[in-house]
């Protein structure tokens, strides 16, 4: 799909015989900034902060007060997080150092100060820190990066070792048939498409390739605005490279479904056995 052009600058004749130049209209994918509208499509930090904080409080039968945001990002979820709680500490580990700072104009500074409660860390998230985490969570499918199983076993004994004695480990995945085609997802929002792109697959070694596009109303869009080269991996994979990482105990949250529409209600409870719909998410749960 190619993105539309926006105008050519033209010149104008004016009264009285003087030329005046006239510059392009901006289109909106030229004015937009990407973390927004991923932030609005992808992003439930909310909704993971509550279903960190039921699960947490079962498992463990006490409120956890440390996160530690793996593949942070913007920090959004640190931000909600310590919005929560005023004895709350949040920490974010990335990469990416524009992506942070933009997560510091954007989400901690309104924070007031609260903001002090965050430390966000420019490194690798298989960096060793000097602070213990009641929870590690690791979600929007970032780690699916460690294509090599070896890598992501050392990862997980990385996230073991830093977390608090009843610490938990929290992901997410997607999956089903559907995750494994070659299709583009679009989701219609008041003012853009959000465009989930699953552009290459190789179904001997799961490799995979997928893109996030945002398309505008006037025609003009923001093509490969992320771009993702992962391993997507399966749920007893990764349940039996956690166990070899030496976690207890390894849940998967699965979601229930509209009766009425087959959809998925946002609700998930602790199952061994899923229905096979065409594609899924779920929360994995890693116990220490």
């Amino acid at each position: 799909m190619q993105q539309k052009k926006g105008r050519k600058a033209t010149t104008r004749q004016a009264s009285g015989g003087r030329h005046r130049g006239r510059s392009a209209r901006r289109t909106t994918a030229q004015q937009a900034d990407r973390h927004v509208y991923y932030e609005r499509a992808v992003q439930n930090p909310p909704a993971d902060t509550d279903f960190i904080q039921r699960t947490f409080r079962r498992l463990r039968r006490r409120a956890p007060q440390t996160l530690r945001e793996d593949f942070c990002g913007t920090a959004a979820l640190c931000a909600d997080w310590v919005r929560r709680g005023v004895d709350r500490r949040a920490y974010g580990i990335d990469l990416d150092e524009r992506t942070l700072n933009w997560g510091i104009r954007h989400h901690l500074v309104p924070l007031g100060k609260r903001a002090a409660k965050v430390e966000l860390i420019r490194a690798d998230v298989r960096d060793r820190v000097p602070f213990k985490s009641d929870v590690i969570a690791a979600f929007n499918f970032s780690y699916l990066a460690f294509k090599d199983r070896g890598m992501l076993r050392d990862y997980f004994k990385l996230v073991r070792a830093g977390l608090a004695p009843d610490g938990i480990f929290y992901l997410d995945l997607y999956g089903g048939p559907e995750a494994m085609e070659l299709r583009e997802e679009r989701t219609d929002y008041p003012d853009f498409t959000y465009v989930w792109d699953q552009d290459a697959f190789n179904p001997i070694t799961h490799e995979t390739k997928c893109y996030i596009h945002f398309e505008f109303p006037d025609g003009s869009a923001l093509r490969r605005a992320f771009s993702y080269d992962w391993r997507l991996w399966q749920i007893p994979e990764l349940e039996d490279i956690a166990r070899e990482a030496g976690f207890a105990d390894f849940l998967i949250y699965w979601e229930g479904t509209e009766r009425k529409t087959g959809e998925g209600n946002g609700i998930y409870r602790p199952s061994r056995r899923g229905d096979n719909s065409p594609a899924h998410v779920s929360y994995l749960v890693a116990v220490k």
